[in-house]
């Protein structure tokens, strides 16, 4: 079994290390700072190295949304995306939250069938202005 860490303990470096080198563009700095900032991020490690994060928000004041997970190609299919998820449930739901929203691009296999193996439930899709993208709420 991997040995899978998850803190909160997270640095923008650590955020570019799992992005391979440079967080991209259409994640402007402001929204990382901010997460960071907010402690509404999650990292992984295995074995000591970066593997993966989550990031989530709270829309609207109550509803709990995941807004990016990532885990680098050479940690997939082990258990860190279910890890990640795991704690972020904890948190929100201990935060008295219900429900999780969360969704992927329509064209994202990997995150469509994360998403169906982790019990999310489709909702609707949206064609956003970078393509359709697919929500779905999972009950805390």
């Amino acid at each position: 079994m991997t040995n899978i860490q998850i803190t909160k303990e997270v640095t923008t470096n650590d955020l570019k290390d799992v992005l391979g080198g440079q967080i991209p563009d259409y994640n402007p700095p402001e929204f990382i700072n901010s997460r960071l900032q907010s402690k509404y991020v999650f990292l992984a490690l295995v074995d000591g190295k970066a593997a993966g994060f989550l990031i989530y928000s709270i829309w609207w004041g109550n509803c709990p949304f995941i807004e990016l997970i990532k885990v680098k190609k050479s940690f997939q299919r082990i258990g860190v995306g279910s890890k990640l998820l795991a704690e972020a449930k904890k948190e929100i739901k201990g935060k008295g939250f219900q429900t999780l929203i969360s969704s992927t691009e329509v064209i994202n296999n990997l995150g469509l069938s994360f998403h169906k193996k982790e019990g999310f439930e489709k909702l609707n899709t949206l064609h956003l202005p970078h393509g359709e993208e697919q929500f779905y709420s999972l009950k805390l």
